[in-house]
């Protein structure tokens, strides 16, 4: 009888266990759920996490300005997570337009939903237009296609940690972040790297989000939007009176599909820049760049620059055909019509050393004739001295 009972209290034990695991979790202890909220009156940022992969899940956002007995909605939004796969922290953008805002205490409430069911829960609260100075200050960010810039200032020396967030639309598509940073008195600039590939025309954001840990725990946070261009420079060049060449350095996140133009100009006396002739034009595609990658690029002129000074002009065309960089260099050629002629490759007539078809070398040739000329002029001595009386 004893051992029926433990039996059915193992049976009842494991039914409660699997009704608790499937059981729809409101606090954050779900498959997917909000792990970590910020917001100011600008933006907003929430991170998700799931132990599976996920898909079509709705993340809903609203900024409360509580009230006296109730609550006030100034802004919701509503967009679609899209997938993301499981065991990975996935941060979501937005961005507040409030007009006039009131200084006092607001909330961030945000719900992670699927098919309108809530997963998960979370709020932040967070009061605007304190009068309590922070030990550190965003004095400007400067976000590009190679990356993004901040300068910071201290009020005080401070130990913080700096997250960079590069932003398309509500995605957070690449975050880096560097810990430990420290500030004792005058301000600094600190940079990142994208470590992504951009869109060339595409609209993005750089976000950093500074995490202060003293005197309490609190982050400063500033986005700048930018639009990501191809970008590259010419470093060096080379050229004399056969060709030229260029090194191109990438400098941006765009891949750099473009050309170069080398064109030579006669540069004639007493002329002005825009009356040279010109001799030849080259364009040459530049192998695909990104950030701080480099290239060198050359090419030949179908005919050797005879004697004169010439003008080089070299242009970086980007990928929708502007131009990105124009330089401009002289050559001086010291060779002559005769001395090109000389240049000439062989025609065929000149003496060889080759073996003819028949195994005879020319200098042999020569070596024979000339011993048959020393033996003739030698019995022809010898004939006269046989005359003589």
């Amino acid at each position: 009888m004893k051992s029926i009972l433990i039996v059915l209290a193992l049976l009842l034990l494991s039914a409660f266990q699997v009704s608790a695991a499937n059981a729809t979790q409101t606090n954050g202890t779900g498959p997917a759920r909000i792990v970590e909220l910020y917001s100011d009156l600008e933006s907003f940022d929430v991170t998700l996490y799931s132990a599976q992969p996920e898909k079509n899940l709705t993340l809903e956002t609203s900024l409360i300005r509580p009230g006296r007995g109730s609550e006030e909605a100034i802004s919701t939004q509503e967009f679609l997570t899209g997938s993301f796969p499981a065991n990975t922290r996935v941060t979501k953008v937005g961005f507040w337009d409030v007009r006039n805002p009131e200084r006092g205490a607001y909330t961030l409430r945000a719900r992670l939903m699927e098919q309108g069911q809530v997963l998960s829960e979370s709020k932040y609260e967070f009061v605007y237009g304190s009068n309590s100075a922070s030990r550190l200050q965003v004095d400007d960010l400067v976000p590009n296609s190679e990356g993004i810039s901040v300068v910071l200032s201290p009020n005080q020396a401070s130990l913080f940690d700096i997250e960079y967030m590069l932003v398309n639309g509500h995605d957070v598509i690449y975050e880096t972040k560097t810990e430990k940073v420290s500030l004792t008195s005058v301000p600094e600039a600190f940079s990142a790297s994208w470590g992504t590939l951009l869109e060339n025309n595409n609209e993005y954001a750089g976000r950093v989000k500074v995490h202060v840990y003293s005197p309490d725990q609190g982050f400063i946070v500033s986005t700048e939007r930018f639009t990501a261009r191809d970008n590259a420079e010419i470093t060096d060049i080379y050229e004399d009176e056969t060709g030229a060449s260029a090194t191109v350095l990438g400098r941006s996140q765009v891949p750099f599909e473009g050309n170069l133009v080398f064109s030579a100009y006669k540069l004639n006396a007493n002329s002005e820049k825009g009356n040279d002739d010109l001799i030849e034009s080259v364009q040459q595609r530049v192998p695909v760049l990104l950030n701080n990658d480099d290239e060198t690029v050359e090419v030949a002129w179908k005919e050797r620059l005879t004697k004169g000074v010439y003008r080089l002009k070299i242009e970086l065309i980007g990928n929708d055909g502007d131009v990105i960089e124009r330089k401009e260099t002289i050559i001086e050629s010291d060779l002559s019509l005769i001395n090109e002629s000389k240049t000439v490759p062989d025609t065929g007539n000149e003496t060889s050393d080759k073996n003819d078809g028949n195994g005879i070398t020319g200098s042999s040739v020569i070596a024979g004739t000339t011993g048959l000329a020393m033996v003739f002029a030698f019995f022809k001595i010898h004939n006269k001295k046989s005359k003589r009386p």
